[in-house]
């Protein structure tokens, strides 16, 4: 799940959004942007439930094309903090996102319904999918 999580920061992160001016309106906004928090995903159709420290994980998507993920993982039996992931960020249109971090960009299907956003990958023949929840 982790390396899921992964492969999710690097293709969310990837994206540059366009500048609005400032007479823009709410309506308007990119449904990617906000606050999301990890929520729960699924391989092949089957729901892994995160754990407590899992569910802190959280990303922060900015009208200005950044992006920022945090992960968490338990240390010393304490949930901590384990990764920070900053990059840009880009809506390239029917839904498909592409995000950029350290230079290395990912494309990947994006689909919002209500406050949850659903990402999906598959690697080696197995469709990951990581749900997300608007905070």
């Amino acid at each position: 799940m982790k390396k899921t999580l992964l492969l999710l920061t690097a293709f969310v992160f990837t994206f540059s959004l366009t500048s609005c001016s400032s007479d823009d309106d709410n309506s308007s906004q990119d449904p990617f942007v906000g606050t999301w928090k990890y929520f729960t995903y699924f391989e092949d159709g089957v729901e892994y439930p995160l754990d407590d420290c899992e569910s802190q994980d959280t990303f922060v998507i900015s009208s200005n094309g950044t992006f920022q993920i945090t992960r968490h993982d338990e240390f010393g039996g304490e949930c901590q903090i384990d990764i920070q992931v900053s990059g840009t960020w880009e809506n390239l249109g029917n839904g498909t996102y592409s995000s950029t971090t350290d230079g290395d960009t990912y494309v990947q299907n994006v689909i919002f319904e209500g406050n949850k956003m659903f990402l999906d990958d598959v690697e080696d023949g197995v469709t990951f999918r990581d749900v997300f929840v608007r905070q």
